[in-house]
């Protein structure tokens, strides 16, 4: 078997996966955001400390069930991209394993990691995929052409989709993490309703881009609200006078103004790439769970003929599931990481993963 660590961000995980069948033997995760919820976003050096509590508490769970790791033949880890503070933590302990087990060391890049979600539990990945990535740290069309390669087409140029929602979601002094929270405001607003018509950010070019999006919101929320400075929280620079009705207002137009974005660069790809002859399309991360963001794709996948793909529910945020299924045909073709390195990397990215 392969136990796989995921330490990117704000969430502790292990997973167990087992080499022939792909199947998830073990999966456990210890999410930190009500620590991170008072400041709105995740606060690096807290996650940190978090993961080095949380990582042997979940391998301690895991070496109950055990008993022991004789059965392990590699430990995959997340190197890349994330928070360096996060991923130093899983690094070092899965150097650890590594080297006192005398396995190999597996490093998987995060962004690939999302793709193989889609595939967890299932031994045959689909090759060539198109794949719209949304996270709270990345926003990517890309095109998984094979185990060897994937190609970015389109990426964003600031904040990210899953970003937008948390830093809306802290101007209304909502919580953290935003999406889930935007969303079920959005849902609260009656069909009825007039939503306010946000700008559409890059209409007539390529790439993705939020800022402007997120100030369009910021303005509509200060239009509305009643600045009342007993109603501004000093330590988040919000107002939080708004009602429940503004705020559900405020959270459909932004939602619908961010799956517009995203909607318009989707069917751009669609109609430029479709004679590529990638029938199949699938969206992946965090964000990815979000109903409308899915119904929307959904649609335009039916109208150009193609097959959608969703991860499951449970493993579209970060986790170590998709880490461990990353690692397979690492495994299949022997390539590993040096255990002893200081710096830790996946495969050469020349022809990995690139940017069109």
């Amino acid at each position: 078997m392969l136990l796989s660590i995921e330490s990117s961000c704000d969430d502790s995980s292990l997973a167990l996966t087992d080499i022939a069948s792909a199947k998830l033997v073990f999966h456990h995760k210890i999410s930190q955001d009500s620590a991170h919820s008072v400041y709105g976003g995740v606060v690096p050096e807290i996650a940190s400390r978090l993961h080095t509590k949380g990582l042997p508490e979940i391998l301690a769970i895991l070496k109950g069930e055990l008993g022991d790791f004789t059965r392990l033949k590699a430990v995959a880890i997340t190197t890349e991209p994330g928070l360096s503070v996060s991923l130093i933590e899983g690094l070092m302990m899965a150097k650890l394993l590594a080297l006192s087990l005398r396995i190999p060391l597996i490093a998987i890049n995060h962004l690939i990691g999302h793709f193989y979600s889609l595939f967890i539990n299932q031994c045959e990945a689909i090759f060539p995929m198109s794949v719209l990535l949304v996270s709270g740290g990345h926003t990517q069309i890309m095109q998984a052409r094979s185990e060897e390669e994937f190609l970015i087409i389109a990426q964003s140029l600031d904040d990210s989709f899953g970003e937008s929602f948390d830093k809306v979601a802290k101007m209304l002094s909502l919580g953290y993490p935003g999406g889930p929270i935007i969303e079920s405001y959005a849902s609260k607003l009656s069909p009825t309703t007039r939503i306010h018509s946000l700008p559409l950010p890059l209409k007539d070019k390529h790439g993705f881009s939020f800022s402007g999006l997120k100030n369009a919101t910021r303005l509509l929320i200060e239009s509305l609200s009643s600045h009342d400075p007993s109603k501004v929280d000093s330590r988040l620079k919000v107002d939080s006078s708004l009602n429940e009705s503004d705020k559900a207002l405020v959270c459909a137009s932004f939602q619908k103004a961010a799956i517009a974005h995203i909607s318009n660069q989707v069917e751009k790809y669609l109609k430029h790439k479709n004679n590529d002859g990638i029938r199949d399309f699938a969206i992946v991360g965090g964000a990815s769970s979000n109903a409308s963001l899915r119904a929307e794709i959904e649609r335009l996948c039916t109208r150009f003929g193609l097959r959608l793909h969703l991860a499951p529910l449970e493993f579209c945020a970060d986790n170590a599931a998709m880490i461990g299924r990353a690692a397979i045909p690492e495994w299949q073709k022997g390539i590993f990481a040096d255990s002893i390195a200081q710096e830790v990397s996946p495969r050469s990215t020349t022809n990995y993963l690139h940017t069109l």
